[in-house]
């Protein structure tokens, strides 16, 4: 294989996401980025460009991988190579790259993603020592009536940093990487957030985006204890009694979050799952 593995701190970063659009064009979910948007994920994933890799052939991008790090804890993501130049060992390639530059950096974990049905990418992962971690769910609610067994419970908003200062204590179980604590507190300023509140304080939150149209939640946690599922579904109510008519999402929700329960009283189903994987370095 002739292919060059280069930092994407040395490429055109125009070039290097058009080539992850292509990657992607064709995926089990079709993902598209402008420059813009692909820079504030950056941002909001902590992605390293130095430790990151773009596959280069003749000058040409042909295959992309992303790494974040957050101490000694990495993430790959945006593994990618484009249509015509796939099982020609350029994926495997670039992963081992990644892992490299985790074990120089001395990172302790990564973890990573792939879809339940991209059974190729986990054979690939299996093979270099991830080991699966647990499902990550993608839900959605199409407009129906809330059940009348939920109580009426007002929403109060609270500003979207604030509400992250009890993200520790809310989160028992944690989320993922794209919707871990560092993540939400860079998008906060262009997230909504609504709580419901208790005569001990704050007893759950929703974070994410609204309109008549569209439900979409980032985050959704509640106080633990063996309350929380029914706080979190009470709040969940009071969103859908706002917007009837929206549909909804929420991306990642890991399998054991306490407040699954809370998303299937009110009928969300899953789309799709993804599998989150790791491995130990």
């Amino acid at each position: 294989m002739t292919v060059e593995l280069l930092p994407i701190s040395a490429v055109d970063f125009a070039e290097f996401t058009q080539a992850f659009n292509l990657a992607y064009s064709d995926y089990y979910v079709a993902i598209s980025m402008s420059v813009p948007a692909f820079r504030a994920l950056f941002e909001r994933d902590d992605i390293d460009p130095d430790a990151s890799v773009a596959a280069v052939d003749a000058g040409r991008i042909v295959g992309t991988g992303l790494l974040g790090i957050r101490g000694q804890d990495g993430w790959i993501g945006g593994m990618g190579v484009i249509p015509g130049r796939r099982r020609q060992g350029i994926g495997r390639a670039m992963m081992e790259h990644l892992i490299g530059q985790a074990r120089a950096r001395a990172l302790r974990r990564l973890d990573l993603e792939v879809i339940e049905a991209n059974r190729g990418a986990q054979a690939l992962y299996r093979a270099l020592g991830f080991e699966n971690r647990r499902f990550l769910l993608v839900l959605e609610r199409t407009p129906d009536r809330v059940p009348d067994i939920l109580p009426q419970c007002p929403l109060g908003e609270m500003d979207a940093m604030s509400v992250l200062d009890q993200y520790d204590a809310f989160h028992p179980v944690p989320n993922c990487w794209q919707r871990a604590r560092s993540s939400l507190r860079a998008m906060a300023t262009s997230l909504h957030s609504w709580t419901l509140n208790g005569e001990d304080g704050l007893q759950s939150y929703a974070l994410g985006y609204a309109d008549s149209s569209a439900l979409r939640l980032i985050d959704l946690a509640a106080a633990p204890g063996k309350d929380a599922a029914r706080s979190a579904a009470c709040l969940l109510a009071a969103l859908h009694r706002t917007y009837p008519g929206a549909h909804a999402s929420s991306y990642n929700v890991a399998d054991n979050d306490p407040v699954l329960p809370a998303f299937e009283a009110l009928g969300y189903t899953v789309n799709f799952r993804q599998i989150e994987m790791r491995l130990e370095l």
